[in-house]
């Protein structure tokens, strides 16, 4: 997969993937082809067809005919109904850049045709499960009625489906590519780590935006763990619950860290010379860390206070990457150290809506 030099993603296009994908394409962006490609592509179609499903004025059962005609996208005549939905909501979606994706959502899967067989394996794969992710939204969330999953499990098949597929087709790409140069390599990234890093970055998700998710309709915080907390979805509105609601955000935190935990052994599996593939993998993990900090020390369900990490913190990562580049063992210190750190805010107690 390495000797094929596919650049897919070039000029208006990828400048739409800059618009749209925000902190993840400063990622992108470095990674050699055809990993860059194969990552940019599988996020624009993953990222445009979540708005059309998301989008309020397409009915339940048409959206759910569009995540069946994914998973049947060597069809050109599927693609052609994708795009042709893409362009009919591409109106009134919510912004410019959203309104440009849905536009060009046809020339985005025209892509998609352009990819070797090997790389169309793992994007099949790739849109498979998460076109069964948004399944479970739209089959669960109508957007009038407040819903909620109903037990942990749900939740934890959710973050696989949505987060964990895209981790191991991350895995999945970074291993194709590193047996392109050297079909004797054993020390490979695994789909399990891949599963387990993309669950917790879909929790990270999940647990900053629960507010506006409550406005939206969409409780994943599953019933069962508020029943036993004195809590339903509805009480969710208000931000003065969240005293009673934290033992439950306290207890997914530690899932989110305790996943994340797999990024040191990927690491190690990522040769030390591929620099731009080890940032690929330091950064959000960094980034993570930091979020489920923010998390910890924030009232999630007071929407005019979402947690989130600033952008000088996302760029002074960048600028401290160089020297866990070459060493295993400072990304892993730098890891422990956040983590440790981390634990602290999630262990803190609450008085209000503040940590002490």
């Amino acid at each position: 997969m390495a000797e094929k030099k596919t650049t897919l993603i070039s000029g208006e296009i990828r400048r739409l993937l800059k618009s749209v994908s925000r902190t993840l394409y400063l990622s992108i962006n470095i990674m050699p082809e055809p990993v860059r490609s194969y990552q940019g592509l599988g996020y624009l179609v993953c990222r445009a067809l979540d708005s059309v499903v998301d989008a309020p004025q397409l009915p339940r059962a048409e959206k759910l005919e569009m995540l069946k005609l994914v998973r049947g996208i060597d069809n050109p005549e599927n693609c052609r109904m994708i795009a042709e939905a893409g362009k009919r909501l591409a109106p009134e979606a919510a912004n410019a850049s959203e309104t440009e994706l849905l536009s060009k959502f046809g020339r985005i899967l025209d892509l998609y045709r352009k990819v070797p067989e090997e790389g169309k394996t793992c994007l099949r794969k790739l849109f498979k499960g998460i076109a069964e992710g948004m399944e479970t939204d739209v089959r669960n969330f109508d957007g009038i009625s407040l819903a909620s999953f109903s037990q942990p499990e749900e939740l934890d098949r959710y973050c696989h489906l949505i987060g964990g597929v895209p981790g191991i087709f991350w895995a999945e790409v970074y291993r194709d590519y590193f047996l392109g140069r050297n079909p004797e390599e054993t020390n490979l990234p695994t789909d399990e780590d891949g599963d387990n890093i993309g669950k917790a970055l879909q929790i990270t998700n999940i647990l900053k935006d629960i507010a506006a998710d409550i406005k939206n309709g969409r409780c994943y915080i599953p019933s069962a763990e508020l029943a036993a907390v004195g809590l339903c979805p509805e009480d969710l509105r208000n931000p003065d619950n969240y005293v009673k609601l934290r033992p439950i955000i306290k207890k997914w935190l530690i899932w989110g860290i305790e996943h994340l935990d797999s990024a040191e052994h990927f690491m190690r599996t990522i040769p030390k010379k591929d620099l731009a593939l080890r940032a690929a993998v330091i950064w959000p993990v960094y980034w993570s860390e930091d979020t489920f900090d923010a998390v910890a020390k924030s009232n999630v369900l007071d929407s005019a206070r979402r947690p989130k990490i600033s952008r000088r913190r996302i760029y002074s990562t960048i600028m401290s990457t160089p020297p866990l580049l070459l060493s295993n063992t400072a990304f892993a210190r730098g890891y422990r150290f956040r983590r440790e750190t981390l634990m602290l805010s999630v262990e803190s107690p609450l008085t209000g809506d503040k940590i002490i």
